[in-house]
């Protein structure tokens, strides 16, 4: 019989050895710093940020949306939220546009880019084919007054056109926050919609050349968010639409600890078609939410926030689920050391060949006994790994863990957006961004990493 303490070596044995095959193979030269808050661009505004929240790819160039949460100024003073741009791979980043509104107190309006994407639409809000495909960049804002507003971009004058979807009074330690938006051709009606994902629900848009912005949105959500169960752990009544995905050509939202499928129409539903069974404790709940093969056409994929961290495939059709990586086990057997609340996926995961890419952040319990190799951040509240990591899930659902190796100075803390070039001379080469502030003071920590594909995607031995 093998005695518990053989048993425990062998275990610190294989974590040890994986931690440094992955290691190993997150070598300096595969990861490049883009970015590094701290500087400025070229027409001399500042480039900041604790986050680097969202990456985007529009237009033939790279956008970032970044956040000031929990910033601690410098000689800069009190920044808002920006969004970022790089033209080219070997060019450098840019301020596109600053929400430099005030409130009376002086504080800028909007503290952090909560959503960022591009809608795409073929057809008018009546259902007219257009000319040409119009792709028009969205983004929306912590905006500490607590109204939800769409920012959508001109490209052919750099402007942006604000649009409010909603006011609400905010709490001293929440925002009102649309998280997400998606674009989704109604299969009933054929008409082009577009999605934000708020607090309150789901609402609408479709295209009108008229309108503000371009876009068309109804006055109420689609999906009320009242009628959405919060009662599980942690979401202590504040829902997020975190995410949505389209699977067999129908519209999907990730919202708290269930997934709702879109019941296209001229009166369109929401209806519930899985609810987790192993929750646990999380302040969001399901996270990029994504679309991969399944047995009889696509599946959904999803992270599961918290301290029952797991990522999970869901039959559409059945609502049934598989669990594809227990991240409470894995973690702990690669770095050899526990792990306490984990958040991968943030807002959502990309697709990179045949692989699927999730950012990653991970908690690590006061108490554990640390392994040689790791960094940890202090957040006051607690601990966190300090190394920007993310997951590769390969076409046989097999998961690889890698690591951001670059010349940063800080620690990297939270891998939470990652996006393939948009650059036609750059096309093997994705882009990482990141950082969590975590509710714990911070300042130019906000980062974006480059990388070879290949090299990214390296198997560990």
């Amino acid at each position: 019989m093998r005695s518990p303490l053989a048993h425990n070596l062998r275990v610190l044995s294989v974590a040890c050895a994986a931690l440094a095959a992955a290691t190993q193979q997150s070598r300096a030269d595969d990861f490049q710093v883009s970015y590094a808050a701290g500087s400025h661009d070229e027409a001399g505004h500042f480039l900041g940020g604790t986050e680097m929240r969202l990456l985007v790819a529009h237009g033939g160039r790279l956008y970032g949306g970044n956040g000031y949460w929990e910033d601690r100024p410098g000689a800069e003073g009190p920044q808002g939220a920006q969004i970022l741009v790089l033209d080219s791979p070997g060019g450098r980043w840019r301020v596109d546009h600053a929400f430099e509104e005030r409130l009376p107190s002086g504080r800028p309006r909007d503290l952090a880019v909560g959503a960022l994407a591009e809608a795409i639409f073929a057809t008018d809000r009546a259902g007219w084919p257009l000319a040409r495909p119009t792709r028009l960049l969205l983004a929306s804002t912590w905006d500490l007054t607590g109204a939800a507003r769409v920012f959508s971009r001109d490209d052919a004058s750099g402007s942006w056109t604000a649009v409010t979807l909603s006011e609400d009074r905010p709490a001293s330690d929440f925002l009102p926050q649309i998280r997400s938006f998606a674009s989704h051709r109604d299969r009933v009606t054929g008409i082009d919609l577009v999605f934000a994902g708020h607090t309150r629900g789901i609402f609408s848009g479709s295209y009108d050349a008229d309108a503000p912005g371009r876009i068309r949105w109804g006055t109420s959500p689609e999906l009320d968010g009242s009628t959405v169960s919060t009662s599980f752990s942690g979401l202590a009544g504040r829902l997020r639409v975190s995410s949505f995905a389209e699977a067999n050509g129908r519209l999907y939202a990730a919202v708290g600890q269930q997934i709702y499928e879109r019941v296209d129409g001229p009166k369109p539903q929401w209806r519930v078609i899985y609810t987790n069974p192993r929750p646990g404790h999380s302040e969001t709940g399901l996270r990029g939410l994504t679309t991969v093969a399944g047995a009889g056409g696509e599946a959904l994929l999803a992270a599961v926030e918290g301290n029952a961290a797991r990522v999970i495939r869901i039959d559409p059709t059945s609502g049934g689920e598989a669990t594809e990586l227990d991240l409470e086990e894995f973690l702990p057997q690669v770095w050899g050391m526990r792990v306490g609340y984990v958040i991968a996926g943030y807002n959502d995961m990309t697709k990179a060949g045949r692989s699927v890419l999730l950012g990653l952040e991970a908690f690590v319990p006061r108490n554990a006994v640390i392994s040689a190799g790791h960094r940890l951040v202090d957040i006051g509240r607690g601990q966190v790994e300090g190394g920007g990591w993310f997951l590769i899930r390969r076409p046989d659902a097999h998961y690889d863990l890698r690591q951001v190796v670059a010349g940063f100075s800080q620690p990297l803390v939270a891998v939470r957006t990652i996006r393939v070039s948009p650059f036609p001379n750059d096309a093997d080469a994705i882009y990482l961004g990141g950082y969590d502030a975590n509710k714990a003071p911070a300042h130019n920590t906000a980062w974006v990493a480059r990388a070879n594909l290949a090299a990214a995607l390296r198997a560990s031995p």
